[in-house]
């Protein structure tokens, strides 16, 4: 009984989302932390695309309050974008806000595939924490392009 009760639990857990927290952090490694934004890269889900560039997915949290255009407050940005590397360029596909306790500010929605190839890749302003954020995604990237073979 105890074994169907666990295997049940086991289930329950895979069929509601829910991971281990190791294996649910350990794909997010910290990229880049200072000046009050700390920004962490989903590893596991970057993938490479034949032109070289990569998609990515990070995550920034700020230890003080932003506020959008519409003047509503959030702590943590999530952003999915194409990051070409060599020199450092990304187009910003979407990007979501959320408040200081989870809750959702502005959800961003993807852009049309057909309309990806007309956006613009925008170069990073210089020296700002995410043109280093972004020389840092494409460091980690690269490397574990490397490591792969």
């Amino acid at each position: 009984m105890k074994r169907f009760v666990l295997s049940a639990a086991i289930v329950a857990g895979a069929l509601t989302g829910l991971a281990p927290v190791t294996g649910a952090q350990a794909s997010w490694p910290v990229i880049y932390n200072q000046n009050g934004v700390k920004v962490a890269l989903d590893t596991a889900g970057a993938k490479r695309n034949r032109d070289g560039s990569y998609i990515a997915r990070t995550r920034w949290d700020y230890t003080e309050e932003r506020r959008l255009e519409s003047k509503r407050p959030y702590t943590q940005m999530t952003e999915v974008a194409l990051v070409r590397c060599t020199p450092v360029r990304v187009k910003r596909l979407t990007e979501s806000f959320y408040a200081e306790g989870g809750a959702v500010v502005k959800e961003g929605t993807m852009p049309d595939p057909g309309q990806v190839q007309y956006m613009t890749w925008d170069r990073p302003k210089l020296r700002s924490d995410g043109a280093r954020a972004f020389a840092n995604v494409c460091a980690t990237l690269s490397k574990r392009a490397r490591a792969r073979g």
